[in-house]
């Protein structure tokens, strides 16, 4: 498997370490961690489709004209590219130069050198590298079951009690919200122990995250307002996606989902932009006019701020404007402007980065970018614009090693690359990953 070997390959082109002469003291402190080697030359560490972008990002001044890809095996030169200057960054950018080898479509594994700077990680060539990844990324959440749906069951983390809850129920919500944008994508083949039953994986997935909440709601009734508001979003979701299928579990779902809205509603330690997301969902899924009137008044303040939406009133104004219930058009339109406006944002942002994502500021900050990276998804989805796709992909190589630290920080095959980032830990950020591969897998 061309796919799986050359991640498995990195330590091949790691920089050599220095030999010194010097004798240290006999009582030396030697306990410290050396400090990370940054790479010259930066590359997605998953590798590219033929037919995508490609771009390597290189760091120095002074760099060669051109740069060579050499295959793996041999050693050969199978390509050569032209380097060039980024345009629109800071003065002073570290990696301000950049390689396009998008024309070079041979399947295959290689690596990028350059002259006087170096070599980067190995990485391959090859059809349907996104759909493999996607169906990985997955059945990840499947090998993360902690058994039965009872104390021990949930996703497994790092996170307990409450938290595993909140993180449950947010899991859920993203992965349900990319089937329902994209579900052409889902498949029933993943490899997860309901695959052949006619049922989409994902909804498999999700169902098994929904019946732990349901588990954990009548074990632990007296949660929080924030871990209950949470769990009635989410239930909400799961039920109206489910509810022409198994009218029974949609059932007990919204009505879990209604008992965690009576708890979470009255605590004023919940903050408006959950309640408006809650709100959105049951209204969608009821038709009651309760929830609509919190859902707009929540909403419509939150279109009248200056600062930007929050996660929870993101997805809420997207339920919101998807309702066939009555809405307010006005304020749908109000709320889709602020939306795209934020969208361009994330976009001229991009386009000032030399790797060309939103970066805020905060270095390496994984989750961060996949937030960031799922709201242009949305977005794409909803006008189609070539340029939020390629905005999509840059992401991603970022990601997956086309960064200044050439970390993977969605390692899910080989060991040496799961030392690298933490994103297949956390059911969180692996449900942004795969919302963010459906988008990519959908075409738009």
């Amino acid at each position: 498997m061309i796919l799986l070997t050359a991640c498995g390959r990195a330590a091949a082109y790691a920089p050599a370490a220095v030999e010194t002469q010097e004798t240290l003291p006999e009582n030396a402190d030697i306990s410290c961690e050396a400090p990370p080697v940054r790479p010259n030359v930066c590359i997605d560490r998953l590798g590219y489709e033929p037919g995508s972008n490609k771009t390597v990002v290189f760091r120095g001044t002074g760099l060669p004209d051109t740069f060579t890809i050499r295959d793996t095996e041999s050693g050969a030169v199978v390509y050569t590219g032209a380097t060039e200057k980024r345009k629109n960054i800071p003065e002073g950018t570290e990696y301000d130069s950049y390689g396009d080898f998008s024309d070079f479509t041979v399947p295959g594994s290689y690596y990028i050198q350059i002259a006087r700077y170096g070599e980067s990680y190995p990485f391959v060539i090859a059809d349907n590298i996104n759909r493999s990844f996607f169906q990985r990324a997955c059945l990840r959440l499947y090998e993360m079951r902690g058994g039965t749906a009872g104390a021990a069951g949930g996703w497994q983390s790092d996170a307990a009690g409450e938290a595993r809850e909140i993180e449950t129920s947010l899991c859920m919500y993203q992965l349900l919200l990319s089937y329902e944008l994209f579900p052409e994508v889902y498949t029933d083949d993943t490899g997860i122990a309901e695959s052949g039953n006619e049922i989409p994986d994902i909804l498999d997935e999700c169902g098994y995250g929904a019946v732990w909440l349901l588990h954990r709601a009548q074990e632990q009734p007296e949660r929080s307002g924030v871990c209950a508001i949470y769990r009635a979003a989410a239930l909400a979701k799961y039920a109206w996606l489910i509810r022409n299928t198994d009218a029974e579990l949609a059932d007990e779902c919204l009505n879990a989902a209604e008992a965690a809205w009576k708890q979470g509603e009255k605590d004023l330690f919940v903050s408006d932009d959950l309640v408006a997301m809650a709100a959105a969902e049951l209204y969608r899924l009821t038709g009651a006019g309760q929830y609509l009137g919190l859902a707009e008044e929540y909403l419509g303040n939150s279109a009248k701020k200056a600062e930007p939406l929050s996660d929870a009133e993101f997805f809420g104004s997207i339920t919101y404007m998807n309702t066939k219930n009555k809405v307010d058009m006005e304020l749908c339109n109000t709320m889709i402007r602020k939306i795209m406006g934020e969208a361009e944002g994330i976009a001229e942002l991009s386009r000032q980065n030399p790797f060309l994502v939103c970066d805020r500021g905060k270095a390496g900050d994984a989750a961060g970018l996949l937030q960031e990276t799922l709201r242009i998804c949305v977005v794409n989805h909803i006008i189609t614009n070539h340029e939020y796709n390629t905005v999509i992909e840059n992401h991603f190589h970022y990601l997956m090693g086309c960064n200044p630290d050439s970390i993977c920080h969605v390692s899910l095959w080989d060991e040496e690359m799961a030392q690298c980032g933490v994103v297949a830990q956390e059911p969180v950020q692996i449900s942004a990953v795969i919302f963010l591969l459906s988008e990519l897998l959908s075409g738009k």
